[in-house]
């Protein structure tokens, strides 16, 4: 891989959003697509001057001649894909989410525990803006102590694939966990969750879900701070967001209400209470979030967007070829993706038993 890594984009939907940022990437030698419907691989494959265009995942994977694959395919299909390109020894990035079991999560673990690949959950929220920014603040401790984590996701998806009927909601919570749990850098320990709502007839579907929004209160390992997450699939009059908020001792963040807002950030004085005072003063400001091009290589910054959610692709795409190169594990491996993922799949398990809490696995050493 001297000259560079040869990269498939599988799955053109979204994936084709992706290409460009592949072609750019300096240590990129050769990007080819994949997607079974032909007018949308041409179209793609004419854009971008792309000469390698499969119909087949398993044939791209029998050529042997690609080092990694990033799949952006429909979530019935993400766990035996991963499987396959992990057997075949071609590294991993794949969309959310990671599986929809506890028991596909560890098969995907153990397959990256004994390949020659790596794995990464192509998680964008943890790329955003505002949750770089967030992380710089932990990291430096202008936070000071951690106490409450917020986040959530809202998105009302009728008329998406039948899939999507009856989904339980929080089996597509990590654009709005990661990034808290990003910022705690701690695993999840164990999760209570209460469905709200009906669903009507129309979009009961095979899951036996019958809330459109699930809210769920998770507990971080040896740690006194809990995050309370919701998701929305349907029937909620609410516009698409995805959202956290993250409140220290010193220092808070809240996203914005409307997207196209800077967020908010408090800070409180430091020191003892002033005398007469019943709590210490709160300066309330406008963030306006950094773009960290300086963090991707040059070639990437064209494609870096300012604002709250703007900036994953150039970074997690970095990342993921960077990992490739330097033979280590991603910052979402398999491990931290099982985890973050069995979060939402607990989470249901306590919907369907009226609340009661559910312990995270922990996915091996």
């Amino acid at each position: 891989m001297d000259s560079g890594i040869k990269v498939a984009v599988v799955g053109l939907g979204f994936g084709a959003s992706w290409v460009a940022t592949y072609l750019d990437h300096p240590a990129v030698a050769e990007v080819a697509i994949c997607d079974p419907d032909a007018d949308l691989r041409a179209r793609v494959a004419e854009r971008h001057g792309i000469e390698a265009a499969f119909e087949s995942y398993d044939d791209l994977l029998r050529t042997g001649r690609y080092d990694a694959a990033h799949l952006l395919t429909p979530i019935p299909l993400h766990v035996e894909q991963t499987l396959a390109a992990l057997d075949a020894g071609v590294h991993c990035a794949c969309a959310i989410p990671m599986a929809m079991s506890i028991a596909d999560l560890e098969r995907v673990v153990a397959a990256q525990d004994t390949s020659s690949a790596v794995y990464m959950l192509m998680e964008t929220a943890v790329y955003s803006n505002s949750a770089l920014y967030v992380r710089d603040l932990a990291e430096s401790g202008a936070l000071g102590e951690l106490q409450f984590l917020r986040c959530a996701h809202y998105q009302n998806m009728e008329g998406w694939p039948d899939y999507w009927k009856d989904l339980p909601p929080m089996y597509y919570s990590t654009h709005a966990l990661g990034p808290v749990l990003a910022v705690a850098g701690r695993p999840a320990a164990s999760v209570q969750c209460l469905g709200s709502g009906r669903l009507p007839d129309d979009l009961l579907g095979d899951y036996d879900s019958p809330s459109p929004v699930q809210t769920a209160l998770v507990r971080l390992e040896d740690s006194p701070v809990v995050c309370e997450v919701t998701r929305c699939l349907f029937q909620m009059t609410r516009g698409f967001q995805e959202r956290f908020d993250v409140y220290g001792d010193r220092m808070a963040f809240e996203w914005p209400q409307i997207d196209g807002e800077d967020p908010v950030v408090f800070r409180v004085e430091s020191g003892p209470l002033p005398p007469g005072r019943r709590s210490r003063p709160t300066s309330v400001e406008r963030a306006t979030l950094p773009d960290f091009a300086d963090r991707v290589p040059e070639e990437l910054r064209g494609h870096i967007r300012g604002g709250t959610a703007g900036n994953f692709r150039p970074h997690m795409v970095h990342e993921f070829v960077s990992a490739v190169l330097d033979r280590r594990f991603p910052a979402i491996d398999a491990r931290v993706a099982a985890n973050w993922t069995a979060v939402g799949i607990c989470a249901h398990e306590s919907t369907m038993n009226d609340g009661a809490s559910v312990p995270i696995p922990t996915f091996g050493a």
